[in-house]
Parts: C-alpha cells; sequence; structure tokens
C-alpha cells in the first residue's frame, strides 16, 4: 500500500521545518532513502524568478531544511531546475535559492547535458532528452508546490517532473501534445519513462505546501495561500491524490493522476493510500479555489478536436496597464501565437493551443483569461 505522510506546518522557521520534515520521512521509512554516501539530486519548482512570499517557487528556508538533513548522509547534492526561459542562476537568485546552494556548497548543474530515457509501454511518445545529472544518482528529491494549474487542474509532484526537460524544449511537448488530455497522457509517457530509469533507485516527493498557490496557477495568476502543510512519499501520484483531497479539489478533474492511476503508475485511489502523521480531517477548514472553468473528462473528450479550442474555450488576453513588455511570453509560446505588435504581446487566437505557457512565465499577472464564449457555455454547461 502507498504511504504519505502529511504534517501540519504554518511556518517556515527553519528548525520547526526540520522536525516536521523528519517526522514526515520518519513517517514512511526513512532508512530506505537515507544512505550514507549517497548521491543525490535536489529538485525544486524554479518555474521562473519569482520572489517566494508569491507561493509560485519552492521556498528558500524549505530547501535549507532539506539540504540540511540530507548534509548528515552525503555531501554529494547536486542542485537545480530547467526554467522554461531564463538561465537557472538568475533565477535562483530571484526564487531566493542560490544564496541557500552557495552556504551549503551545492554543485548547481546546468541542465544541457542530454540522456534518452525511454518509456516500454508508452500512450504516445517513447522517448524524452532528459537532463542527465538529473537521472544518474542515487537517490532523487522532488520538492514540489502545491499549486493549482490552469491547464493541469493541479500542479504537485508528478507535474514538477517535467522539468527535467531541458529550459525551451517543453514548449515543444505543449505543440506535440496540443490538447489538454493529449498532454496528460504525454506526461504519464515522461513519467513512466522516468521510473522505468530509477529502477534500482529511489526517488522521494517532498511537497511545500506552508504556502501554496490556488486559483489560475501556476504562475502569477494565481493567489497565494496560506495552506500550512507538507507532504512527503514515494509516490508521486498518492501524493497528488491526497493533496487534492486535503485543498478540498475535485479528484475527477485530476486527469494527470487520473492516467497514472490506470497505467498503475502509481495510487490514485484513497482507499488504497496510507495517510500518516495528520488526518484528512484535520485540514477540513483548508479549501483552494480551483481554476476557472476546469475541464471535465466531457469536456477532455471534446477538445481532443483542435477546431473546437476557438469556439468553445477562453484564450490568453494582455492587460497592457500590467504588461511590461519583457517578452517571456512570446519566448515561451509553443504555437508562437503570441508576437509582438505595436510594441506589446499580441495573440492569434487561432493559433492559440490554451496550454496557458504565457501566463506560468508572466512575472507581472498580466496575461487573463478572457470569458469563455457563449457557445463554449452552453455545450459544456453543467459538464466542466
Amino acid at each position: 500500500m502507498a504511504i504519505v505522510a502529511i504534517q501540519k506546518c504554518s511556518t517556515y522557521e527553519k528548525e520547526v521545518l526540520k522536525e516536521k520534515i523528519r517526522n514526515c520521512l520518519d513517517a514512511i521509512g526513512s532508512a530506505e532513502f537515507l544512505k550514507p554516501g549517497m548521491k543525490v539530486f535536489l529538485k525544486p519548482n524554479c518555474v521562473g524568478a519569482f520572489p517566494p512570499e508569491l507561493g509560485i517557487t519552492t521556498h528558500p528556508v524549505f530547501l535549507e531544511a532539506v539540504v540540511e538533513i540530507l548534509k548528515e548522509y552525503t555531501d554529494d547534492i547536486i542542485f537545480g531546475d530547467n526554467p522554461a526561459t531564463r538561465d537557472i542562476i538568475p533565477v535562483l537568485k530571484k526564487c531566493g535559492l542560490y544564496e541557500i546552494a552557495l552556504k551549503h556548497n551545492l554543485k548547481i548543474f546546468r541542465g544541457n547535458d542530454l540522456i534518452t530515457i525511454k518509456n516500454p509501454n508508452p500512450r504516445i511518445f517513447s522517448e524524452f532528452q532528459v537532463s542527465r545529472e538529473m537521472i544518474e544518482v542515487d537517490l532523487l528529491v522532488n520538492l514540489p508546490k502545491l499549486k493549482t494549474h490552469s491547464l493541469t487542474y493541479m500542479s504537485v509532484a508528478e507535474k514538477n517532473l517535467f522539468g527535467m526537460i531541458y529550459g525551451l524544449s517543453k514548449a515543444g511537448w505543449h505543440v506535440r501534445a496540443n490538447n489538454p488530455l493529449q498532454f496528460g497522457e504525454a506526461l504519464n509517457d515522461l513519467y513512466g519513462a522516468i521510473l522505468k530509469a530509477y529502477e534500482g533507485r529511489r526517488m522521494l516527493h517532498l511537497c511545500d505546501g506552508i504556502l501554496g498557490l490556488e486559483g489560475e496557477g501556476p504562475g502569477t495568476g494565481g493567489r497565494p495561500k496560506a495552506a500550512g502543510v507538507i507532504f512527503a512519499s514515494a509516490d508521486a501520484v498518492s501524493l497528488d491524490r491526497v493533496a487534492a483531497s486535503v485543498c478540498k479539489l475535485d479528484p475527477e478533474k485530476i486527469f494527470v493522476t487520473k492516467i497514472a492511476h490506470e497505467r498503475e503508475y502509481g495510487e490514485g485511489d484513497l482507499k488504497n493510500i496510507d495517510i500518516v502523521g495528520e488526518s484528512l480531517s484535520a485540514f477540513e477548514d483548508l479549501k483552494f479555489q480551483e481554476p476557472v472553468n476546469p475541464h471535465s473528462t466531457f469536456g477532455l473528450r471534446l477538445l481532443k478536436y483542435n477546431f473546437l479550442r476557438n469556439l468553445l474555450l477562453e484564450h490568453p488576453r494582455i492587460d497592457r496597464e500590467r504588461c511590461i513588455k519583457c517578452g517571456e511570453c512570446v519566448k515561451i509560446c509553443p504555437p508562437k501565437a503570441l508576437k509582438f505588435k505595436k510594441a506589446f504581446p499580441h495573440l492569434r487566437k487561432s493559433d492559440c493551443i490554451r496550454c496557458w505557457c504565457c501566463a506560468e512565465v508572466c512575472p507581472k499577472n498580466a496575461i487573463l483569461k478572457s470569458k469563455r464564449p457563449l457557445i463554449g457555455r452552453i455545450a459544456l454547461k453543467n459538464r466542466d
């Protein structure tokens, strides 16, 4: 039976955090993960250059607490992520993580040394080019944030592993899997390849939910949410399923987790997950606001037909009062539907695949959702 540990924690005070994280690790069997002299890769959520108070990226004190625990076993620790549009160093500095890496002499990787991993039983894609240093270690420690997501509904442990794909290469996967259901299958093809690559070695998922993000996440469109929770598990799928229940989010809409459960990549049925530490009832007053108009199973099936997107779905809208013309949205846009026009980003709506990468990287929450078209409101009424 899969095990997920939960601890209440309302502060980023380091010593308190270390105690809570130790409790989580002990509850899921720390001896299985923490070995003397092991080689470790630390994978935070560093989607972009955002300060920690926004609740978008892994908090620096959370990182430091984990590092100090790992340092009791090994000094062989590599650290980093693959931000979509920027070099890792300025991103780490803005997120407050660079100082922690220097303080503890962590090796910061660059991510562009790639290796091919394969999924032996794919639905769509069998091969992925990922950063070698994330794979060739004894233990991967995945440090996601607890967030909602405009495309995937939630972004926690499994979605954070999409960061194994290097830089702008991630945008290419949005083009290849250009509707939500197909993207969910592609994410699970990747996760299956990661599981295969890690056979005989371990992955540990520690989720920073002390300050999370609700609404139109995973970037500045979301709102910071004081959730006061830490999760730990060896199974990303189980962690994500339990996190959804803690946040009072609809498990039927977490299609990435549902696909993973169906493909037996992890446990997505709450009845088969052993929840240790705090119980779900300890969070009865916690509720995250979900993204606007999340997709039901019916909606996901319908949106497999690309021509229906413009008829049924909302689209990104540029708020010129907030836009600073930085070009991050234009740079990341997978189908190149955003171009500069009269000094501002301009959307060619017919080319937009509604991946919301633009909103994810926007530093000023200048990319908003339009209203859903009338035909979409009628066609998807009481179904989304």
